[in-house]
């Protein structure tokens, strides 16, 4: 009865393991919740034990789930490298690549380096996706996505990194704000300022809280979870907002003024790959694109007077 076990089966159990909930399987999966019960349903009965019991309302795998998940992963893997290896023997013309990015990212580097790579590769199938920075890491960990860009720190143990941009922490403001013109502003510079900032959810709302500390709770912070909505409500007169260079090509018209925050935060934009598989030829073909496009954005940041820099 074993020989009956199908992928699909397993990556439903695989899905299960990590979720332990059909709700959350289903959405994942893309079917419907039915759907991941019969299948798992299916699988105990070919295997012959129960793969999860519920008690006082959760659910847990059982330990015959947990002592069979190694052999499953490990079938999983062998199959990446499988794949890996077909495309390694065939025209790499072909093939797809998924993205998984931050919002800001879109209009910093990444366009010119997928156009230039769909140039080379226009049989390629392409798709892009952005979500908030803690979602990209999830996607790369569930290999929905092929890479993921995200800003450092993040914390997740099947996701590996490698640093792509360095850069400081700016301030944005109306052009006709007393502060416009500075090269750098400090946080006893914005006091008595509405201040749009990242919350603690994203990277970069930690680093910034790291630097103020104190200062924070002097300050008067009107938390976002998005940088371009800092930028909207700069544009609309809210105030000034802490944030990041990438956000600036959301201001092509220049209507706001950009300056280095002191003491300087440092952001490190990266670039996310899974651990549980080798990192697929086209990702390393696409990044020789990415690389050049990115060694020209931090020029142009660079020119600007703030900080960035690509790291080699």
């Amino acid at each position: 009865m074993l020989m009956n076990m199908n992928l699909r089966q397993l990556e439903t159990f695989r899905l299960f393991s990590r979720t332990q909930s059909v709700t959350e399987t289903a959405r994942l999966m893309r079917v419907s919740q039915p759907a991941v019960s019969q299948t798992l349903k299916e699988l105990e009965g070919q295997l012959g034990f129960s793969l999860f019991v519920r008690s006082r309302g959760r659910t847990r795998l059982t330990q015959e789930a947990r002592d069979l998940l190694p052999s499953v992963e490990r079938i999983f893997v062998d199959m990446t490298v499988l794949r890996g290896k077909a495309e390694e023997l065939r025209d790499l013309r072909g093939g797809s690549l998924s993205i998984a990015t931050v919002t800001t990212f879109t209009a910093a580097g990444l366009p010119k380096a997928i156009s230039a790579f769909r140039h080379e590769r226009e049989r390629v199938r392409m798709r892009l996706e952005v979500f908030p920075a803690n979602e990209v890491v999830r996607q790369v960990r569930q290999e929905y996505a092929d890479i993921g860009f995200a800003f450092q720190p993040f914390d997740e143990v099947g996701v590996a990194s490698h640093p792509l941009l360095e850069m400081s922490m700016i301030c944005l403001m109306p052009k006709d704000h007393r502060l416009a013109g500075r090269a750098s502003v400090s946080a006893a510079d914005l006091e008595g300022e509405v201040i749009v900032a990242h919350g603690n959810q994203s990277p970069p709302g930690v680093m910034l809280r790291e630097s103020l500390r104190d200062e924070v709770n002097t300050l008067d912070i009107m938390q976002t979870n998005q940088s371009t909505a800092a930028l909207h409500l700069v544009q609309a007169g809210l105030g000034v907002a802490l944030t990041h260079p990438m956000v600036l090509p959301f201001d092509p018209e220049r209507r706001l003024h950009a300056a280095i925050f002191e003491p300087k935060v440092k952001l490190t934009l990266a670039m996310l790959y899974s651990r549980a598989r080798p990192v697929p030829r086209l990702v390393q073909r696409f990044e020789r694109h990415l690389r050049q496009c990115l060694v020209d954005y931090a020029d142009e940041v660079t020119a600007r007077g703030l900080d960035c820099r690509f790291v080699a």
